[in-house]
This record gives structure tokens, C-alpha cells and sequence, in this order.
């Protein structure tokens, strides 16, 4: 294959990627964006931002074992057992394979961040549920018995 069509195959994968996680992005619907002057050309923002999440009425009408299970329901979604970029023989492969033999597999590397995005928001979602919980406890004074 010529260089010039593996390079264009190789663009459009990355402009996939890059609309992938920015509808991904857009669509996270704990995280609070703020439209500064720096990001005003990025429709989404590239970091989090602190979001201060809001109790519901449920929420507040649970009680404190209630509140306590759901936190022991939800304390395993945040563990990751994805190996970071230099702990993953899956990276190494990739960049073995990807200079020796073809470049294609590079992109095994991009879907690993992909994956370790979504992997992150999922930890984040679960810890500011948690924070959430763990403020309604102090509220109702579950501690003090």
C-alpha cells in the first residue's frame, strides 16, 4: 500500500477518534462545562471541571442504611483494572508491530485511550455519586451514633 493512502487512512481514523470522544464528551451528562475565552473554539471542554452535583428528593428521603448501601454498591465501580500505557502488553505489541511491520497498528494504542476515557468517566461518575451520598450522611447526622 502506498505511503500517501496509509496516511490518509491514518487521518481519517484520528478524526473519527477525535468526533467519537468529543460526542462522548458532550454528551456526559455529570460533568459541568464552562465556556472560557481560552476554549471557546472547542465545542466540549478537554478536562473536567469540579462539578457540584445536587441531591435529589429520593435521595434525600433515604435513610442512613439505605444511604450506606448504596455507597458499599458503588465503592467496586470505581477500581480500574485496565494496566496503565507501560504496564499493557497490548501497548508493547502495538508499538512493536507498528514499527516493524505495518503503522496500522498504532491505532491499537489510540483505542487503548479511547478505552481508558470511558473506563475514567465511569470512575469519575461513580465517585461524585459516592460524594453525594457521603454529604447526605452528614446532613442526616449519620456519624454521631
Amino acid at each position: 500500500m502506498p505511503i500517501a493512502v496509509t496516511a490518509r487512512i491514518n487521518t481519517c481514523l484520528f478524526l473519527l477518534l477525535l468526533i467519537a470522544v468529543s460526542s462522548v464528551t458532550a454528551d456526559e451528562p455529570n460533568t459541568s462545562v464552562e465556556r472560557r475565552a481560552d476554549s471557546a473554539l472547542l465545542p466540549f471542554a478537554l478536562y473536567r471541571t469540579p462539578a457540584v452535583p445536587t441531591p435529589t428528593e429520593s435521595d434525600r428521603a433515604k435513610t442512613c442504611l439505605a444511604l450506606e448501601r448504596e455507597m458499599t454498591e458503588l465503592v467496586p465501580q470505581t477500581y480500574s483494572y485496565k494496566p496503565d500505557f507501560y504496564n499493557d502488553p497490548y501497548q508493547g505489541a502495538a508499538v512493536w508491530i507498528g514499527t516493524t511491520l505495518f503503522q496500522e497498528a498504532y491505532a491499537l494504542s489510540a483505542f487503548a485511550g479511547f478505552l481508558q476515557f470511558r473506563e475514567n468517566g465511569r470512575m469519575i461518575s461513580a465517585e461524585e455519586r459516592i460524594e453525594v451520598l457521603r454529604h447526605l450522611k452528614a446532613q442526616n447526622r449519620c456519624f454521631e451514633t
